[in-house]
């Protein structure tokens, strides 16, 4: 662990660690479950539209329904909703252990997937209640470095489980034990954030406007959105780049995603030293542009190793507008609507990730991965010079004050 990681580590109150470890068992138990579920599909005869069914069924309700989980964090007790989100999933998860007709399947995935949707604005909203705004940055830090590692973890364990059991149900019984565990720092959490007594009901379409409200924060969101976007339209390239440009291995394809995904952490570990909504601000439009930079790089690289160095400062730059936007959007939105703010963001990353999948697809065809490369890497250049300039005003007021 870095210097920068301990002293975040020793400066945090004990309730954000609490908060940072329910939410990545609770990404851990998913990364179990879904593994199991698609290597049970498969070795069962299932086809690819099974298989894109239960991703599907994974993914798309937290999209849909990210604004009606935004007005439930803002609308209920963050305890309450917590426990009911982790017995949810623990519930779907047991049936899942049990159920085999994909139909059923599918409908629990789904079902799972609404508990799921529930952690990353609920556990967010709870963080301005446990650190002074000068620490949001290195709070939000700690919370997505646990969950980074967990998405990392859960397919393995997964994968591990399944294996050595012969099936699907132990794993799956492990995972629903894990939503179980998630229930148990609900109640070690002194921190509880309830509505305020006599204020207005908050409304289901302020969802993705209450992100959009603030300058900063939507710029911030912006920028979020189109990473996101741009590294799941180069992911789909990636596999064909190492393995049919650069004729390298399989073993070299998995440790170029480890690469990003290490650049990430240190990425997010590094935004958590930014304690003003300037710095945050301007963090991601210079992160965003590195990025850009370093994905055209990758398609003019002459060498493999050039793109391993690459991917690592692509990777530190979406951890650091990762985190920067959370921050943002932490700090400059009212407090009664966090939690909206932070669903809509949350599905709109979902949203990009889905999108730039299929614009990956879609564009591999008539291009080679080197072109996939450089014109999703220039896109991001241009789109970030285009919001510099037009948005030069946002980023000189980024200091003003945080709604009330």
């Amino acid at each position: 662990m870095t210097g920068i990681a301990r002293r975040t580590v020793s400066a945090l109150p004990r309730d954000l660690y609490v908060v940072a470890a329910a939410r990545a068992v609770s990404v851990l138990g998913t990364g179990i479950t879904l593994t199991a579920l698609l290597l049970r599909l498969h070795d069962s005869g299932a086809g690819g539209w099974t298989i894109a069914g239960l991703l599907a069924a994974a993914t798309l309700p937290m999209i849909v329904l990210a604004p009606v989980v935004g007005l439930l964090v803002d609308r209920y007790d963050s305890r309450m909703l917590i426990i009911a989100s982790g017995l949810w999933q623990a519930g779907a998860c047991l049936l899942l252990a049990f159920v085999g007709n994909p139909a059923a399947v599918l409908a629990l995935v789904a079902a799972s997937a609404l508990g799921t949707a529930m952690i990353v604005p609920v556990f967010g909203a709870l963080t301005p209640l446990l650190v002074p705004d000068a620490r949001l940055a290195e709070a939000t830090s700690v919370q997505q470095g646990g969950h980074v590692v967990a998405v990392l973890a859960g397919p393995p364990i997964g994968g591990l489980l399944t294996g050595a059991t012969g099936g699907a149900r132990v794993p799956l019984l492990v995972a629903a034990a894990s939503f179980v565990a998630v229930v148990v720092p609900a109640l070690l959490i002194a921190a509880r954030r309830r509505p305020v007594r006599g204020a207005s009901r908050p409304r289901i379409r302020e969802g993705v406007t209450v992100l959009y409200a603030d300058r900063a924060v939507a710029i911030a969101a912006a920028l979020a959105i189109l990473l996101t976007l741009n590294m799941h339209v180069t992911g789909v390239a990636q596999v064909f780049l190492v393995r049919d440009t650069f004729r390298s291995s399989a073993l070299a394809y998995g440790l170029l995603s480890a690469t990003q995904t290490l650049g990430v952490l240190f990425g997010t570990t590094l935004a958590g030293r930014l304690r003003t909504p300037r710095r945050l601000l301007v963090a991601c439009l210079l992160t965003a542009f590195v990025t850009g930079c370093c994905h055209a790089g990758v398609g003019l690289s002459p060498v493999l190793a050039a793109v391993f160095v690459l991917y690592l400062v692509a990777g530190v730059g979406f951890g650091m507008a990762s985190n920067a936007s959370t921050t943002l959007a932490l700090l400059r939105t009212p407090r009664q609507a966090i939690g909206r703010a932070l669903a809509g963001l949350t599905g709109l990353l979902r949203s990009a990730a889905l999108v730039g999948q299929g614009i990956g697809g879609l564009v591999l065809g008539p291009l080679a991965p080197r072109g996939v490369y450089v014109l999703s890497g220039a896109l991001v250049l241009a789109a970030v010079l285009t919001l510099a300039l037009t948005r030069a005003a946002a980023v000189r007021k980024a200091a003003a004050p945080i709604p009330p």
